[in-house]
């Protein structure tokens, strides 16, 4: 019986929740069974990684974030490459990528295609103008896949309700994952950090998204109210440098820890007695699971994807994107109540286990596919 050949399309190689879910998905594939190839633009960690996996990538050194002229030439490149290489089955990530890689698969003749949506490219942030444009965008493409895979259930029922796909062309998986395990011990003493310390913990990008600057002054705030509240920023990206000179100019260094990105997440997660999440917008945050697989109490931005993984008082506290003074607040009473902490932790573990672990994710992946292929092979 031969393999079945799939190609999945990344915009950027990186090592983010995007990339990390589709390692996690063909990593746990029957190689016997699936063959796949990685596209994706050039240069960057993903591609690192995915050779160490000995998983077959091809790079597209024009392929870039922006809209730009370099698109056509990537379109007929996608199209021909498709073409040669015969796939049964292409499924394509992040947005732009989702656009040019479903219709030039289309074209190409290839039988099955599937996006999944991390997260649509239109949010409240943007202009009218801007959401219409990228959200008809959205509607094109549908046309040109067999079913699109949302992570989160506010985003399928949000594109059946503004017509961006047929309602029968889209299902929900969310994202899972193994749950993390130390292997090592960072010491507090090394960090200049004291056992009595509370420490609230963030990983994520420095990025508009992440909301960082805010969360940054948000920081500020709660560590001049309370000196015992300690905060340790995992991540790097383009505001990473405002966010040093915002710390500091506050005096606050000892207090809060922009570490940098760190591969060892889970010997920083163990850490933290608290994991803080402040984004604007998101798909099924990584970064959540993490800290619920963990047991971490979680203090959350109320928004999509983030409210579908924290119950408010249960498992964590959910925070309204611009109520700082509410989020200072929550930290600082958080910070207190040690009762409070292990049970949201408890409570994150237990959902974690039902509905997020990467066996949940992976057999409904091989679920969708093998449906498809017996239906289109």
């Amino acid at each position: 019986m031969r393999k079945i050949k799939i190609c999945h399309v990344q915009l950027l190689p990186l090592l983010s929740g995007v990339q990390n879910m589709m390692i996690n998905l063909i990593d746990n594939l029957d190689r016997n069974e699936y063959d796949n190839t990685v596209i994706s633009a050039s240069n960057g960690p993903m591609i690192e990684k995915l050779k160490e996996m000995d998983f077959k990538h091809v790079a597209f050194p024009k392929l870039i974030q922006k809209i730009n002229i370099h698109d056509v030439r990537i379109f007929i490149q996608l199209y021909t490459f498709f073409r040669n290489e015969r796939f049964d089955i292409v499924h394509t990530h992040s947005s732009k990528t989702g656009f040019m890689g479903r219709i030039a698969a289309k074209l190409a003749g290839i039988k099955i295609i599937i996006h999944t949506i991390h997260g649509f490219p239109f949010h409240p942030y943007q202009s009218k103008i801007v959401r219409s444009f990228y959200q008809n965008l959205e509607r094109i493409a549908g046309v040109f896949c067999d079913t699109a895979v949302s992570v989160n259930s506010f985003e399928r029922k949000l594109a059946v309700q503004k017509h961006l796909i047929n309602k029968k062309k889209i299902v929900t998986i969310c994202n899972g994952i193994k749950g993390l395990v130390s292997q090592n011990h960072i010491k507090l003493k090394e960090l200049g950090i004291a056992e009595n310390n509370t420490i609230v913990g963030s990983v994520s990008r420095f990025s508009e998204q992440k909301n960082i600057i805010n969360l940054i002054k948000v920081a500020i705030d709660s560590v001049k109210d309370e000196q015992s509240i300690k905060f340790i920023f995992i991540g790097d990206g383009e505001y990473f440098k405002h966010a040093q000179q915002l710390v500091r100019k506050a005096e606050v260094e000892d207090n809060i820890r922009l570490i940098g990105w760190k591969s060892n997440v889970a010997e920083w997660y163990e850490l933290f007695d608290i994991v803080i999440l402040y984004s604007k917008w998101e798909g099924l945050s990584l970064t959540l699971l993490e800290a619920m697989s963990m047991k971490k109490p979680v203090i959350a931005s109320d928004i999509k994807g983030n409210n579908e993984l924290i119950v408010d008082g249960e498992n964590g506290y959910l925070i309204k994107i611009g109520e700082h003074k509410d989020l200072t607040k929550k930290i600082l009473s958080l910070s207190k109540d040690t009762l409070t902490q292990n049970k949201f932790g408890a409570a994150g573990y237990k959902i974690f286990l039902e509905y997020f672990t990467l066996d949940r994710f992976v057999e409904s992946y091989i679920d969708l596919y093998q449906k498809l292929i017996k239906k289109k092979l």
